[in-house]
């Protein structure tokens, strides 16, 4: 069963990669990989969130670590991606984007946990 939540969270997750990368790029344009760093935040301060509530708190079962964050976000961020992107801009020569892009995904990453462990803490 555990394996199944994992999987199927997974499956969600990655499809909604793919579709929330999609709307990005098409919406800010693919000079930067915007659909990545976008995604990348967003899933920080979902994990953030949702581990508050179901670890820390304990107001969801351990089921839904399993689906939620093992699964889903597993599947829905894009840190190999992250890793690739940004060495793809240093050996193109483009040097302030890759530690722009790099320096913003860690910094507002490690906000977006943040915040959505205090807001977890709030519930």
């Amino acid at each position: 069963m555990q394996i199944l939540l994992v999987a199927l969270g997974g499956a969600c997750g990655a499809v909604s990669r793919y579709l929330v990368g999609n709307v990005v790029g098409k919406a800010l344009g693919n000079s930067l990989p915007y659909g990545t760093f976008v995604i990348n935040i967003i899933g920080c301060f979902f994990m953030g969130l949702l581990m508050t509530l179901i670890v820390e708190k304990q107001q969801l079962a351990a089921a839904w670590r399993l689906l939620l964050c093992v699964g889903f976000l597993g599947g829905f961020t894009t840190f190999s991606s992250f890793g690739y992107e940004s060495f793809s801009l240093i050996s193109s020569g483009r040097l302030l984007e890759a530690f722009g892009y790099a320096g913003g995904s860690v910094i507002l990453g490690l906000l977006a946990a943040t915040v959505g462990v205090y807001l977890a803490r709030l519930f």
